[in-house]
């Protein structure tokens, strides 16, 4: 029996259909229009779209989807940080380490 690879088509459709719309919001997308819908400063709308394009790209770039949903928390996490000016290089590193932690936990 031959092994059938896997198709990445659609998964690759759902990525640039979700940086498209992210370019979208960044673009033309005033940004007091969205900066507190449902959290007070969050942009919650920006991160929505940006979770799963992130998720996705980096479930396909490492080519496991546990730890691309890992990092990709971890990457949105720091970036929320840096919305409320908390993102500097000991966060930084503490995120990362939390990552690898977790990362390595759900491995074994």
């Amino acid at each position: 029996m031959r092994k059938r690879g896997r198709n990445y088509l659609p998964t690759l459709i759902l990525i640039m259909v979700l940086w498209g719309l992210l370019g979208v919001i960044v673009n033309q997308v005033e940004p007091e229009l969205v900066k507190d819908i449902l959290v007070q400063g969050l942009y919650l709308p920006f991160w929505l779209v940006f979770f799963p394009a992130s998720f996705f790209t980096l479930a396909v770039v490492v080519g496991n989807s546990r730890r691309g949903l890992v990092i990709a928390l971890g990457l949105t996490g720091f970036l929320i940080l840096r919305v409320y000016q908390l993102g500097n290089l000991l966060n930084l590193l503490l995120m990362v380490g939390l990552v690898v932690a977790v990362d390595r936990y759900l491995e074994g």
